[in-house]
């Protein structure tokens, strides 16, 4: 079990990253794609108006290095096994770091050994070595396609007179694949929310010196800090929380058992 303390509070996770110390935001079945995960979207005037905008998801588990990774390491372990079962082949792991952080693409998995083979360097990040105990991101969801939904009324007024088509509410929605749910655990879920200018966006993908060196100096956009051709600007929910706590729950009855 791994264990964080910070002054007099203390937090445990237990081996699928189920903090013991706070609930999920949203609870689901292994291997369920309903019901949608739904939030409201408000701002200090109520409602967000979401018409033209763009939502995106991502779902991430968290790990720390069971012993120290260096550059060219293809194979390797999880403090107390954490997260070891939330992998699942084709999933990236992103190292934590603020700089141009690592990506790594899961290949494979010894099963005997608990070891999670990997693809280094991957989308032209720098293959580094790292310190047993580094935090990893295991993203199985990474800016995927989401939904938004509006609810208007008419509203009357004290007048006599109606106002019609008022906003009352707003929700931000992700609909669950099949491969999203596959695996138990616990997981962070973030929204983020993209007006455009008028243009297709573009993700910008730094190109980054490949090889191990000493220093390093970074552009702009090498360290993902544009938002992009054509974005105007981006609001990630929820706003006072690294993401929503989403617990996928064991089930026996995978579907292609029978």
């Amino acid at each position: 079990m791994g264990c964080s303390s910070c002054g007099q509070v203390q937090s445990c996770v237990d081996q699928f990253g189920c903090p013991d110390n706070r609930v999920a935001d949203f609870c689901i079945k292994r291997h369920d794609t309903r019901p949608s995960f739904k939030v409201k979207a408000v701002d200090c005037n109520g409602p967000m108006d979401l018409t033209g905008l763009v939502l995106e998801a991502s779902m991430w588990a968290k790990a720390k290095f069971k012993k120290p990774v260096y550059y060219s390491d293809l194979y390797f372990g999880f403090q107390d096994e954490i997260g070891f079962g939330q992998v699942n082949q084709g999933d990236l792991i992103v190292i934590d770091q603020v700089r141009a952080p690592e990506q790594m693409l899961v290949v494979g998995f010894d099963e005997v050994n608990r070891l999670i083979q990997v693809q280094r360097g991957y989308h032209g990040t720098i293959p580094r070595s790292y310190t047993r105990g580094t935090e990893v991101k295991i993203f199985r969801v990474l800016n995927s396609p989401a939904i938004t939904e509006m609810d208007r009324q008419d509203i009357p007024q004290v007048d006599g007179t109606v106002k019609t088509d008022v906003l009352v509410e707003s929700r931000l929605v992700y609909e669950w694949a099949a491969q999203d749910t596959c695996f138990p655990g616990c997981y962070f879920f973030e929204f983020k929310l993209i007006k455009m200018i008028g243009v297709p966006f573009m993700g910008i993908t730094g190109i980054i010196p490949s090889g191990p060196i000493s220093f390093i100096s970074y552009t702009a956009d090498e360290l993902g800090c544009q938002l992009g051709a054509g974005v105007e600007w981006v609001r990630r929910f929820p706003v006072g929380e690294e993401g929503y706590l989403i617990r996928i729950g064991e089930s026996p009855t995978s579907e292609n058992l029978f």
